[in-house]
């Protein structure tokens, strides 16, 4: 009896140890710098989830030396993202942007949360910049990693700038100052009878109280709907097609500076007036046209059928893209390479949007970095 006693005496002082010893050492306490460098490595919607883990996990993925290193991080992996909007909702999807695929290869893209918006929107989108995506119809901002729209001031006109308000159309722009490293929006308005009462509006970002202010202009010049859908932010200057007398310029606008600039166009663009613009070499200074022309076989053209240029990778391929199917389950990508003068196809899946059988607009914007901190 005093044996079996004192054996059980043993057996639960050991397991009273033991469930001590889980207790004090089971579920370690990690850094939070080890889990800053772990959570840099996932991707954008993993943030979002990992967000719902934990109150410590949460404040730790919103700290600013986090998503400032996700951000770092997420330009050396840029995403093709694609936009779909449908019944007053925008839907995002990306995909990891393939470097030298093969052809006819396949990627399934990946959905972000959707933004609903609280009115039906155009779905112009101006290219990301810093993760941010802008619609070009309407002041409204959002951010595809996590969700959030803002949308901006009305923007409001006295008479003597457009004798009726109601008769002016309307198209914004997004700049990022890297010196001050500041967002800008470029609100360009325009009567639709008198091409002469034209104004542009500035709005900063980041200030306590976001106001429009207005900016003169020594030249007068109208922007062109057909060319502007193409403007890009390239260091701090944004570029967009405009009209100016009875030439086409190109109209670069300095974000920290808030001052305009012309640069004139070929004979080719003056018969077109519709381009693209995407960032080739970083040469945008320079002010040089460089002429390529692309001479396409009968099977390279069925190839491209039925797409549109969307711009240029920041390796130097040329992207086309389509950009609407019925019913919209899949889109295809279509890559060239200037150097080598190839084509390589990639077919992206996993778009489910409700209402499949009703046609809707793709638009695919390249290069895109995800952005995890809120606005």
């Amino acid at each position: 009896m005093e044996q079996q006693f004192s054996e059980n005496l043993t057996l639960a002082r050991f397991e009273a140890q033991c469930s001590k010893s889980v207790r004090e050492y089971s579920v370690p306490q990690i850094p939070d710098d080890l889990l800053i460098i772990i959570f840099s490595l996932v991707t954008g919607k993993s943030v979002a989830r990992f967000r719902c883990v934990s109150k410590h996990w949460a404040s730790v993925l919103r700290r600013s030396d986090f998503t400032e290193l996700f951000w770092t991080k997420s330009l050396t992996r840029p995403r093709l993202l694609f936009t779909i909007n449908f019944n007053g909702k925008l839907f995002f999807y990306s995909v990891p942007q393939p470097h030298n695929p093969d052809d006819n290869s396949s990627l399934v893209a990946t959905p972000y949360q959707t933004c609903s918006f609280p009115k039906r929107l155009l779905a112009n989108i101006f290219k990301p910049l810093c993760g941010l995506a802008l619609l070009m119809d309407e002041p409204v901002i959002c951010n595809p990693a996590t969700g959030e729209f803002l949308t901006l001031p009305k923007v409001l006109l006295e008479e003597k700038d457009l004798p009726n308000p109601k008769e002016f159309s309307k198209m914004f722009c997004l700049g990022y100052d890297p010196v001050g490293k500041q967002f800008k929006v470029l609100c360009m308005t325009s009567s639709s009878f008198d091409e002469r009462l034209t104004t542009h509006l500035v709005l900063t970002l980041e200030s306590r109280k976001p106001l429009w202010r207005k900016v003169e202009l020594k030249f007068l010049f109208v922007r062109n709907r057909r060319m502007s859908y193409g403007s890009i932010c390239i260091n701090g200057v944004l570029y967009f097609g405009a009209e100016f007398g009875k030439s086409t310029v190109m109209v670069c606008f300095d974000v920290r500076s808030e001052k305009f600039r012309f640069i004139n166009t070929d004979e080719v663009m003056e018969q077109d007036r519709r381009f693209e613009l995407f960032n080739y070499k970083e040469d945008a200074r320079n002010h040089k046209w460089f002429k390529h022309v692309l001479e396409l076989s009968p099977y390279e053209e069925k190839m491209v059928e039925n797409t549109k240029i969307v711009g240029m990778t920041g390796t130097g391929e040329i992207v086309f893209a389509s950009y609407s199917y019925l019913p919209i389950s899949w889109c295809r990508v279509v890559f060239y390479n200037m150097e080598r003068k190839t084509f390589t196809r990639v077919k992206i899946e996993g778009f489910e949007v409700e209402e499949p059988r009703v046609k809707k607009y793709i638009d695919t914007l390249i290069d895109y970095a995800e952005n995890v901190e809120f606005m």
